[in-house]
């Protein structure tokens, strides 16, 4: 799919043009959209979680201590309270904020209240996002969840035996997860259809859209690793019998770089494209893979401005702010702690615009928002060059 079409296009920065304005102005605008890690904690052990991988920036500052054993743990028990929760939504609204993404560190499902945190989003009227690994998706969520923006699963795998393996976990895990996402897409569907009965004539909304088509946005991810890449083409035919709305391809970030991919990356890059021909009207392939690549290819980034970290944040299960989450759990990302004060204060903070002002994204070791940042550069620049020739 083109990067002009779609969830993943980088010209959804010129949606918010008050925030390049701020931007332009030398000013530092509120995030458009915070990513909440609400659980560290994992039901599922992947050989790719960047926060697990050894040697990788985002496990610098994940790695916890066991209460029980003393010892360091790669799976460590940190959960947001749910009145911290609470209180951080709280500030998003004040902030202007406009849509909460809930995701990992671990799996979100595993927080006891969580069914109440997804709900304090919505109820606030931000806009909920989840990314989950679908195993323990419960009916009883599915009413929240259809009130939702969008759900991702992420599957990365093709069959039982591979996903137990890549997952460590059991052979009947990725049999739930599929009928849990095959349940989810049935209950919007009834959703639709009872709407429709109600009403048959359907409104305009603001956006000049019926309030019919306003649904819930089901989509289905596959990180390529050397261990399953030749199953991307099974994985999306799978999830596209299921009718789920899309399908994203990526790459594994990890300490290899580009290097990691010598030898396969090729016959990888044509599976993809394989599974990108599968897409219709109804079922959007998003393939990003050779766009990872070419980040990985980059290493470091070649511009100092990082544009990308004035418009998401992300907030750790740890309470420490980082700037996105690719610099997540690291000393490098981390922007300031919210445990005894609040995300407001601190987003407001003069030593934040400091932080910010001083930030030299050249530093970093990669990036996967290359392309995002080029065209803040793009949007926030007072005078491009011939702006009187298309």
């Amino acid at each position: 799919m083109s990067i002009i079409d779609g969830a993943y296009s980088p010209l959804k920065i010129f949606h918010h043009g008050s925030r390049i304005a701020e931007l332009r102005d030398g000013r530092q605008p509120a995030p458009v959209h915070v990513q909440l890690v609400v659980s560290d904690l994992c039901n599922q052990d992947c050989r790719f979680c960047a926060y697990r991988m050894s040697g990788y920036t985002s496990n610098e500052l994940f790695a916890g201590i066991d209460p029980h054993s003393g010892r360091a743990t790669r799976n460590p028990r940190r959960l947001i309270p749910l009145e911290k929760c609470l209180e951080v939504l709280d500030d998003c609204v004040e902030l202007g904020v406009r849509a909460v993404q809930i995701t990992g560190g671990g799996e979100p499902t595993v927080h006891p209240r969580h069914d109440e945190i997804f709900r304090a989003v919505v109820d606030r009227g931000l806009e909920l996002a989840l990314v989950t690994n679908g195993m323990a998706l419960r009916p009883a969520i599915d009413e929240i969840l259809l009130r939702a923006r969008w759900v991702r699963v992420s599957l990365d795998a093709g069959n039982a035996a591979s996903y137990a393996t890549i997952r460590r976990t059991s052979l009947s895990a990725y049999h739930r997860t599929l009928a849990n996402i095959r349940r989810l897409v049935e209950r919007r569907v009834e959703g639709q259809e009872s709407r429709a009965r109600k009403e048959p004539t359907p409104r305009l909304s603001g956006s000049g859209l019926s309030t019919l088509d306003s649904r819930l946005s089901i989509g289905v991810g596959f990180v390529v690793t050397r261990d399953n890449w030749r199953e991307v083409v099974d994985a999306a035919r799978t999830v596209q019998e299921l009718g789920v709305d899309s399908f994203r391809i990526s790459a594994v970030f990890q300490p290899e770089g580009r290097r990691y991919f010598d030898g396969w990356h090729e016959e990888a890059r044509t599976l993809c494209q394989e599974a990108e021909s599968l897409a219709t009207g109804h079922f959007r392939v998003f393939n990003l893979f050779g766009q990872r690549l070419d980040d990985l290819r980059q290493e470091r980034p070649d511009y100092a401005f990082c544009g990308y970290q004035h418009f998401t944040t992300y907030i750790g299960a740890d309470l420490n702010v980082y700037r996105c989450c690719n610099t997540a759990y690291s000393a490098r990302g981390r922007i300031g702690s919210i445990r005894d004060g609040r995300f407001r204060d601190l987003w407001r903070s003069a030593a934040k615009e400091a932080d910010f002002a001083a930030f030299d994204a050249r530093d970093c070791l990669r990036c996967q928002f290359n392309g995002k940042n080029r065209m803040i550069h793009y949007a926030v620049d007072r005078a491009p060059e011939d702006v009187g020739f298309v």
